[in-house]
């Protein structure tokens, strides 16, 4: 097998590490060189003999110190030159590391969580410190229904909630949000149709809910003709994205979700493009302090639920709160929360 080549700066620097050893032994060699012959002339009083003798003994002792001097110079050296090759190292592996950690921020996510049959402590920890530093909060998904629990009982600061839904007017919409769920283990044998009937109660029960955290903040709400496989919630400072089209999410009730910073690319695509769907939403409304259960009604009306009069709102705050009891419970375990 052949060796690999080497590289030209390695051979450079082995070649000058050698150089101090050879100039050294060179000058030493024929300085003595030059006192010997000096010596041999100008002393007549000695034998031939005795001056070799002492020209010997000369050489051999110049040639120790020699050794000595060369020893020490090449480790002093190459001591310097491990010293160089090491800051340039440095330098180079801080600065690679610096742009790894940029792309780490801009595309990988700070935090991962696994899907779930029951609900997460740690995400709803990370989730809920995220909202009380926040100022405003964006929900983008199915029906929203766990989003009022949030707001009523996390100490937050928010001074807007947008939220797009589905619109439970939109029957293709309805049906696509419908097929994804038939592939969970808890709707299996469900028929479609009944499917995108919780589907369209779950959308009801949210939007009353959230109409009773109006005193929270100003809720916006709007809905989209177009279903998307990712949940997305964004606060100031992280977004959560959640897939439900995974393998994971498939067979488990809650979807794995993924955290990123406010500086990543993530954060900034969808930001902008749930701004954007929410702009562009077929129906909109600003849920404010100003309003009564007779404008949630009629709003309730144009959404295409009918009968939704002042017992059918009472019933469907009872539904929730029988509903979110388990999930209350679950948010104020993690101590986040008012």
């Amino acid at each position: 097998m052949s060796r690999p080549a080497q590289a030209p700066d390695a051979t450079r620097a082995r070649r000058w590490q050698r150089r101090p050893y050879r100039y050294a032994l060179a000058l030493v060699l024929a300085c003595a060189s030059l006192i010997a012959l000096i010596l041999l002339y100008l002393d007549r009083s000695i034998s031939v003999k005795d001056k070799f003798t002492q020209i010997g003994a000369g050489l051999a002792a110049s040639i120790i110190f020699a050794i000595i001097y060369t020893i020490f110079a090449n480790r002093e050296y190459a001591e310097l030159i491990r010293s160089e090759i090491e800051g340039q190292l440095t330098g180079h592996l801080n600065n690679i590391l610096h742009h790894v950690k940029q792309l780490n921020q801009l595309f990988l996510p700070t935090d991962q969580y696994p899907a779930g049959r029951e609900f997460d402590p740690r995400f709803n920890r990370h989730l809920n410190t995220d909202l009380c530093h926040s100022n405003f909060y964006f929900f983008r998904g199915t029906s929203a229904k766990y989003v009022p629990a949030r707001l009523k009982i996390c100490d937050h600061h928010l001074e807007v909630a947008q939220v797009v839904l589905l619109d439970p007017r939109d029957s293709d919409t309805i049906e696509a949000r419908a097929k994804d769920r038939r592939r969970r283990p808890e709707y299996e044998g469900k028929p479609l149709d009944v499917i995108a009937g919780e589907i369209r109660g779950e959308i009801l029960l949210a939007v009353v809910a959230l109409f009773d955290c109006r005193d929270q903040c100003n809720i916006e709400i709007g809905f989209s003709t177009t279903t998307s496989p990712v949940r997305i919630e964004v606060f100031d400072h992280a977004i959560y994205t959640s897939l439900y089209t995974s393998a994971d999410s498939e067979r488990n009730t809650h979807p794995e979700t993924a955290r990123f910073s406010q500086d990543s690319q993530t954060y900034q695509i969808f930001r902008d493009e749930c701004r954007r769907q929410l702009q562009l939403a077929s129906c909109r409304r600003v849920f404010t302090t100003r309003e009564n259960d007779r404008d949630l009604s009629e709003f309730a009306a144009s959404l295409g639920f009918t009968g939704v009069g002042p017992d059918e709102l009472d019933r469907q705050r009872e539904l929730y709160r029988t509903f979110i009891a388990p999930f209350a419970g679950a948010l104020l375990a993690t101590g986040v929360a008012a």
